[in-house]
């Protein structure tokens, strides 16, 4: 394998096989690279598992980071199991964890140039299940940090609890409402209907970051606008408006 092109997000990656024999993912940069480069620098000095090392610039520009093995899923059609999705909701809380003594001041992220407030650190900001990397059913790692910025942690976990319960598409009531429990609890020192209630407020905040990034006119957002993304998920958190009442009713019924 000298080189194998993987589509998605705005032109997709390569995957190459480095000199030294180890398989490499070659991405686009943009202003905001630096930035997460110094984040997964710091996110290694603190020992945080499942996320990729840089190696660099190559010569074509593109961003050269390692290779997580394992594969991606497809939240409109498949599901995580409850093992992974709390090992991925327990992840989120060591890289919170991490994070935390990470304040670079005001750099540019994909959303522009932010600095953090006092009740933010940089989160991951795409979470959804399409970034897990399951190896043999486990939660192995994440990857497509290209939007990580500035955050509250509890927006992170609503958004990979909209994607990895899956809350954006119709599942049982009594499977939703059990296995967002289960991501609040693997996290934890959170309630399942205070999370359910973020992930209503991380719906508009997707809006508005996506309204941002049309008027900069950020390539990654435009694709996903020409793309038909943005309907979709707009249909998708109707969906949920229909049925976040019935699944609250569940939590309270476990609860009681």
């Amino acid at each position: 394998m000298e080189s194998e092109h993987l589509p998605g997000g705005s032109g997709g990656v390569w995957r190459r096989r480095a000199p030294n024999g180890e398989i490499r993912v070659h991405r686009p940069t943009g202003p905001w690279t630096p930035a997460v480069h110094a984040l997964l620098a710091h996110l290694h000095e603190r020992g945080l598992d499942g996320i990729p090392r840089v190696h660099g610039i190559d010569p074509d520009g593109l961003e050269v980071l390692d290779y997580l093995p394992g594969a991606t899923l497809d939240p409109e059609t498949q599901q995580a199991s409850d093992r992974a999705l709390a090992e991925a909701a327990a992840w989120l809380r060591r890289f919170h964890d991490a994070v935390r003594d990470f304040r670079p001041g005001a750099v540019e992220w994909r959303q522009g140039e932010q600095d953090l407030r006092d009740d933010e650190l940089i989160c991951h900001n795409d979470p959804g299940l399409y970034n897990w990397v399951v190896a043999d059913g486990d939660f192995a790692g994440m990857i497509d940090w290209d939007r990580a910025g500035p955050g509250r942690p509890i927006d992170d976990l609503a958004f990979l609890c909209w994607s990895g319960v899956p809350l954006l598409r119709e599942i049982p009531v009594a499977d939703a409402a059990r296995r967002i429990a289960l991501a609040a609890d693997a996290y934890g020192r959170i309630g399942a209907e205070r999370l359910l209630d973020a992930v209503d407020a991380r719906m508009d905040l997707i809006a508005q970051r996506w309204r941002a990034g049309i008027e900069r006119g950020d390539p990654g957002t435009i694709a996903l606008r020409e793309s038909g993304v943005m309907d979709r998920h707009l249909a998708r958190v109707r969906g949920f408006d229909a049925r976040r009442e019935a699944i609250r009713r569940e939590l309270e019924r476990r609860d009681g």
